[in-house]
């Protein structure tokens, strides 16, 4: 059964139509049956309007529903029916993924890019370079400035496909760095040091190895800390909605326990928070600490743009 947020849009969007038993199909300029699978297919509301929908109905249903929804039960259906009735969707996919991963790009259409590229797992789970971007993909995202508010779903997610990756490779230095740098964002320090111990195993380099260890050095020892930086990055999201909000007073508290606390800043050091802090407490009426964060922003970041026009301004 789909879940409940996904048949609510469902039931906006679409309509779940059961195919009658042996329907069909007919695929390609030779026109070769292709079976329809024994479950819901969605289709585009009133594309049942004058009978049974037509087979380019079918098709458009599936792919526009799959883009929107690639976590939904029966994806790996509806991406072999594309596969095996109407492979142009599959290209289509491919070439978006391609198109988008060219150019910098904001985070909506890296979403965009990361769904593409999960449907094209589904039809080949076991391709590393697929994990490995939709693993990396995720994790980059979850440090996103402006995605911070859904930093540790994109962690899970990133950890998901990280996870997948290890099975297929158990040793793979890219997996187990990335696994590692989850668990520490998500607070889970011994799991993240077995990592790092693993991965220190296969590495010859004494550059890389001594990054490592400097990485299992900063993991807390003994009694692990109430919050993780997950949850710092969380809050941070916070005192951008209340920034947005007009409540800078809030927001500079926020982000100043943050800046007192010094965990974020030294293990994550980020122009946009000081940026950030910057304006706030430009909002609260402090000149002097805006330009103090202004200047601490452009020091991580000379050229960043909102921290000069803000600094500008002042």
């Amino acid at each position: 059964m789909l879940n409940t947020h996904i048949e609510k849009l469902a039931r906006d969007r679409f309509t779940l139509w059961v195919p009658p038993k042996g329907a069909m199909v007919l695929a390609g300029a030779e026109r070769q049956p292709v079976p329809l699978p024994e479950h819901p297919l969605p289709l585009h509301k009133g594309d049942l309007a004058d009978g049974p929908p037509s087979d380019a109905a079918i098709g458009q249903g599936v792919y526009d529903y799959l883009r929107q929804f690639p976590d939904c039960d029966g994806n790996k259906v509806y991406a072999e029916l594309l596969r095996d009735a109407y492979p142009h969707f599959i290209t289509d996919l491919a070439s978006h993924a391609v198109m988008l991963d060219a150019k910098q790009i904001e985070s909506t259409y890296v979403l965009r890019k990361l769904t593409c590229l999960k449907i094209l797992c589904l039809l080949d789970p076991r391709n590393y370079g697929l994990l490995l971007q939709l693993a990396r993909g995720y994790f980059e995202l979850a440090l996103d400035f402006v995605e911070l508010a859904n930093c540790r779903q994109h962690l899970r997610e990133a950890m998901r496909f990280g996870q997948e990756l290890l099975a297929l490779a158990p040793t793979d230095p890219s997996a187990l760095s990335l696994l590692a740098e989850i668990d520490y964002l998500l607070g889970d320090y011994p799991a993240a040091v077995i990592k790092w111990q693993r991965l220190a195993a296969h590495v010859d380099d004494p550059a890389v190895r001594e990054r490592i260890a400097a990485r299992i050095a900063a993991c807390p020892t003994g009694e692990c800390p109430e919050t993780a930086l997950a949850d710092d990055l969380e809050a941070i999201a916070e005192a951008m909605r209340l920034h947005a909000l007009g409540d800078n007073t809030r927001a500079t508290s926020i982000l100043e326990r943050l800046e007192e606390a010094g965990r974020l800043t030294s293990m994550l050091p980020s122009a946009d928070f000081y940026w950030l802090l910057g304006i706030c407490r430009q909002g609260c009426g402090d000149a002097g600490g805006a330009v103090r964060a202004l200047h601490a922003a452009l020091e991580l970041e000379p050229g960043h743009p909102a921290a000069q026009a803000a600094l500008a301004a002042l």
